[in-house]
């Protein structure tokens, strides 16, 4: 289909005044020649004293000069700047007040002459949402150096003050046991125990909080060495369960090794913990590659999880269970999970009441730090 020329100015003339950006062509001596209506919106200028105008116009007083020879410079050696390309810009309105701008170019000729295509786009809006959230992210990590010293100082003071009471309360005991009774023992016992309870799960309330902000850097690690650390540690609750391990080959990754070495210790300390009576407990770990990531799973023959605690048990001090059928305090998946999306990854589990549990956990193979 042949076009007139008529025909093709109007089909630019529309194009130009669709476009939802300002739209500018300056010929070789920087004069506008073309403009469009939303340059009048975004600049305050009606058309009428922008055409025929040098661009400095809309060039903030102090940089005007220097506008000048960067203009030249780009007419000799014309090349396509796109959008958003890290520049901070901005325009000078009619009243003199500035607006935050991105600002794309392109040569082009006309009529045989070499010219230039502005598209200019007003970034008000989403400069003012950035400082909005660079502010909001500094007060973040204001709340959480807060934090942070505020579980140093509840550490401190308060177990403290549980160190005396469960020293007194034992001193006690071994020194008027023969004037108490039965239930005056057992009283002082609960107390102690609770004690106990109290001074764990507040090193567990500070293990957790710190996970975010005493991270390690990652490094290349070997999670077979990780791996025989913690069955180290567990070694003697395997014993006591009876339990049959199975352990795959593990990659090596780039992670924060002391971090990982809690979600495997956590992982595993629960598939002995939750065990079913009489039945010969089985526990495998296995690894294997999904894409760009590892998957590692965890699975036993335990006593599984109820699928309707999908949802809460990741979360901090969620016990399914009695203190007097498995003791604990409801932290470590929650460790767990937040371990593993520090990493980049993800936690979930499959499980099957009364017959075990699965849990799967992802790592990158390229983890970039937070």
């Amino acid at each position: 289909m042949n076009l007139s020329s008529t025909s093709k100015d109007s089909i630019f003339k529309s194009l130009l005044q669709a476009a939802p950006d300002g739209v500018m062509v300056c010929d070789s001596r920087g004069v506008i020649t073309i403009a469009s209506d939303q340059c009048e919106a975004l600049f305050g200028y009606p058309l009428t004293e922008l055409v025929g105008q040098p661009i400095e116009l809309l060039v903030p007083d102090a940089l005007k000069a220097k506008h000048i020879g960067l203009r030249q410079r780009y007419q000799e050696m014309p090349r396509r700047r796109p959008m958003g390309s890290g520049l901070e810009l901005h325009g000078r309105r009619k009243d003199g007040s500035q607006v935050p701008v991105e600002i794309s170019l392109s040569g082009c000729v006309v009529d045989g002459e070499a010219c230039v295509i502005a598209v200019v786009r007003d970034v008000s809006d989403r400069r003012r949402l950035e400082s909005d959230l660079t502010r909001l992210i500094e007060q973040l990590k204001r709340s959480n150096g807060e934090l942070e010293q505020f579980a140093y100082i509840a550490s401190h003071d308060l177990q403290e003050p549980l160190r005396v009471v469960s020293g007194y309360t034992q001193l006690l005991k071994r020194r008027y046991v023969a004037q108490l009774d039965a239930e005056a023992n057992e009283y002082i016992d609960y107390a102690v125990d609770g004690v106990k309870r109290m001074q764990t799960l507040i090193h567990d309330l500070l293990a957790f909080a710190r996970l975010s902000t005493h991270g390690r850097g990652f490094q290349p690690t070997d999670l077979n060495f990780l791996l025989r650390q913690v069955l180290a540690n567990l070694a003697a609750q395997v014993d006591e369960a009876g339990a049959t391990m199975t352990v795959g080959e593990l990659p090596n990754l780039r992670v924060d090794a002391s971090q990982v070495v809690q979600v495997f210790q956590n992982l595993l300390s629960n598939a002995l913990k939750f065990r079913r009576p009489a039945v010969p407990l089985v526990i495998t770990l296995t690894a294997n590659r999904d894409g760009d990531y590892w998957r590692f799973t965890v699975s036993d023959n335990g006593i599984g999880i109820d699928p309707q605690y999908s949802s809460r048990i990741f979360e901090v001090f969620q016990r399914l269970h009695t203190r007097d059928q498995y003791p604990g305090n409801g932290i470590g998946l929650a460790i767990c999970k937040k371990v593993v999306e520090r990493h980049q990854g993800r936690i979930w589990f499959e499980s099957t009441l009364g017959e075990g549990t699965s849990f799967h956990f992802t790592l990158p193979i390229n983890a970039d730090e937070p």
